[in-house]
């Protein structure tokens, strides 16, 4: 899954298979990360995938059982945020040091 920040509070999010083409029909928008998984996880159709990696921002979750992610959306989308927010807060840094 491959989601893309828009706007503040607009997600955009797709299924991709293995060489990158769409999974699900079309590239749907959320008002968040947590929604954008959730409903992508839950779109992916029966029998294509046991497994998922979320991406969001150059960042990745790992591969999670699939039928977890759902139930999982709020600490995954967490942990997105947070590597996001730490890779900020090291190219900050970096770029004081300059």
């Amino acid at each position: 899954m491959s989601i893309d920040k828009e706007a503040p509070g607009f997600y955009t999010a797709s299924v991709l298979d293995s060489s990158g083409g769409r999974v699900t029909a079309e590239v749907d928008a959320y008002s968040s990360i947590e929604d954008a998984i959730r409903a992508e996880a839950q779109a992916v159709p029966d029998g294509f995938a046991s497994f998922m990696e979320i991406r969001y921002s150059a960042f990745s979750t790992g591969t999670y059982l699939l039928e977890a992610i759902p139930s999982q959306a709020r600490e995954l989308a967490d942990r997105l945020v947070a590597l996001v927010a730490e890779a900020h807060r090291i190219s900050e840094r970096s770029a004081a040091h300059f």
